[in-house]
């Protein structure tokens, strides 16, 4: 196990003492011509999505019926993936801080529906070591 793999991400606190480290964000898009920063990390991370979607703990590729009507849409798995990915690249991150969590974890996704649909997904948080 890699120490990214280690780290706790949480919406809310620890029941522990930790020093704060700092704040941590990470924001990825599927904005692209040819291939977008979230094509890229997904490939990164294609084993683990494969066996997630396997187990049924993410939803499995299915069409976008939005191309029918003459208009790229964005499919409730690209958002799954996101933020799957949003959150493994935050663990990795903090690890690279010295962190052992990120605490207060909040999102924001921004949709761009002028023309093609693409959305932006933020993550961030506080980074903390245990005491």
């Amino acid at each position: 196990m890699n120490n990214s793999q280690r780290v706790i991400v949480t919406t809310g606190d620890l029941k522990r003492d930790y020093e704060v480290i700092g704040p941590i964000y990470f924001q990825v898009s599927n904005k692209g011509i040819f291939s977008s920063a979230l094509s890229k990390l997904v490939k990164k991370y294609s084993e683990q999505i494969a066996r997630m979607k396997k187990e049924g703990s993410m939803s499995q590729d299915r069409a976008d019926w939005g191309f029918l009507y003459g208009e790229w849409s964005v499919g409730q798995s690209d958002f799954e993936k996101a933020f799957f990915v949003a959150v493994e690249e935050l663990k990795e991150r903090a690890a690279m801080m010295g962190a052992d969590a990120v605490i207060g974890m909040r999102q924001d996704i921004d949709l761009d529906t002028n023309g093609f649909q693409y959305f932006y997904l933020q993550m961030y948080g506080t980074a903390v070591k245990y005491k």
